[in-house]
């Protein structure tokens, strides 16, 4: 437990510490650029993972388009969002699930608003939509943003998944903004974190990061069903992470 309680503890004091900050930002956003917000989360999450030694090895970086896209990454660990926030080479907002835990969670939740997070309610469609809608409209203006479109953690909805089934209409984001879609595989992480809930054991691991090559189908092709589109990320994402596992 002492590499968890030092990353309980590191949040506690360096989210505490940004809050000179975050009231500056809030006063006068016109005033920051987006990367000079974001850099805010991403030097947290690099000192984080950091802190407990989970290393991060980043593939594929080069492969990334310039222009804004929708992140999609594949989620087996309560890190992940660290891991992705310390991975991107931009800013990005993240798709998020409209619950309590994390849409009032103090500090947290004011810095996700300004990187333009969305939050998604996944039981009913119609507000859903609408955080699909919103999340689109912000990749429209040049913000990327980032979905697990799992919508859980790959072991708890399925215990012997590398990468679960899709929740395939959050790529109707893509759709809409007509942008590429970059898949992002996430290896190893299941072993970074033991648990569920927000107390849990974290492990010392390497973790590696991987950018798989844009897709552009659904613009060429804006008629094919996002089922199809997720199943064969989710192949791609599941035959890098096997690849992983033979090496290890």
């Amino acid at each position: 437990m002492f590499n968890y309680i030092k990353f309980a503890l590191f949040q506690i004091i360096g989210f505490s510490s940004t809050l000179p900050k975050l009231s500056k930002i809030k006063k006068n956003p016109d005033k920051f650029t987006s990367d000079e917000i974001f850099s805010v989360l991403q030097k947290q999450a690099k000192r984080s993972l950091k802190l407990v030694n989970i290393n991060l090895k980043i593939l594929g970086k080069e492969k990334l388009p310039k222009e804004p896209v929708l992140f999609v990454i594949n989620h087996s660990s309560m890190l992940d969002s660290f891991i992705l926030l310390a991975s991107v080479d931009r800013p990005i907002g993240v798709v998020i699930a409209d619950e309590p835990i994390w849409r009032d969670m103090p500090i947290i939740s004011d810095w996700s608003k300004l990187i333009k997070s969305v939050y998604i309610n996944r039981e009913n469609n119609r507000e859903g939509i609408k955080s699909i809608i919103e999340a689109a409209k912000n990749i429209s203006e040049g913000h990327s943003m980032a979905i697990f479109p799992e919508g859980d953690l790959t072991w708890v909805k399925d215990s012997n998944a590398l990468v679960s089934d899709f929740r395939n209409g959050a790529l109707k984001i893509a759709y809409k903004a007509k942008c590429p879609i970059v898949p992002m595989v996430i290896k190893n992480s299941k072993n970074t974190y033991e648990g569920y809930q927000p107390v849990g054991k974290i492990r010392s691991v390497d973790v590696e990061v991987e950018f798989l090559d844009a897709i552009y189908q659904h613009i060429d092709d804006p008629k094919l069903k996002s089922t199809i589109l997720g199943e064969d990320i989710k192949d791609s994402m599941i035959n890098k992470i096997k690849e992983f596992n033979k090496v290890m």
